[in-house]
């Protein structure tokens, strides 16, 4: 009879433990769920904004850099470098649920699979996004460095009083000029780059959502 009270306590203690993990487990996925919808909406934003930026920079490409020495010339390059370069729109995922997996064990408790390993592609690709977001920041870094050479930085609150009439540039210099033009365009590709990558997330994010919603019956 004792035998038999242990056993039944042992078969009980197991039945809540498989209980417990379970509800644990649910909860996971439904908080990398609600993690990724908001990875989606946020993709969604910075796409918008890095394309934005991109055709700011090809209209800055487009300034013609043989008529710098005719001020509305030099200022219409100023005003784009003004509004485009200094600035860089990067994608954050939220990585709540991700960290409660990492530092509580978690992934243990998820036993799909095809789960595990889609989230843990889902890692990789946010490792990759995020070192492409690094080399395009990198290429505007670049940009800015060259825009030392060539613009009096100084000079904004006279251009913002007189935009297409102030005196801008402290250099002719082609060499100069050609090369931060080089490097605008080269900044335009590595945003490109970081475009599709950033819409290849938000397909890959869109479709593990689906996923984990199939697999676990969550609305």
């Amino acid at each position: 009879m004792i035998f038999l009270a242990v056993t039944m306590g042992f078969i009980a203690e197991n039945i809540r433990e498989h209980f417990s993990d379970s509800a644990k487990e649910n909860e996971y996925i439904t908080g990398m769920i609600k993690n990724l919808q908001d990875d989606t909406a946020n993709l969604k934003v910075m796409i918008r904004l890095n394309q934005q930026q991109v055709n700011g920079i090809d209209s800055l490409r487009k300034v013609n850099r043989d008529k710098l020495t005719e001020i509305k010339v030099q200022d219409s390059l100023y005003r784009l470098t003004s509004t485009y370069i200094y600035h860089a729109d990067d994608f954050r995922n939220n990585e709540i649920t991700l960290t409660q997996l990492r530092n509580a064990g978690g992934y243990r408790l998820i036993k799909n699979e095809g789960i595990l390993n889609s989230i843990a592609v889902y890692e990789t690709k946010i490792h990759d996004l995020n070192e492409e977001y690094n080399g395009m920041f990198a290429s505007l870094q670049k940009i800015r460095e060259d825009a030392n050479f060539i613009f009096d930085l100084n000079i904004g609150h006279k251009f913002r009083l007189n935009p297409s009439s102030t005196p801008v540039l402290i250099t002719y210099d082609k060499e100069k000029i050609y090369s931060y033009y080089n490097r605008c365009w080269l900044a335009s590709l590595s945003l490109d780059g970081y475009i599709h990558m950033m819409r290849d997330q938000l397909k890959y994010s869109t479709r593990l959502i689906a996923y984990l919603k199939k697999e676990y019956n969550v609305e």
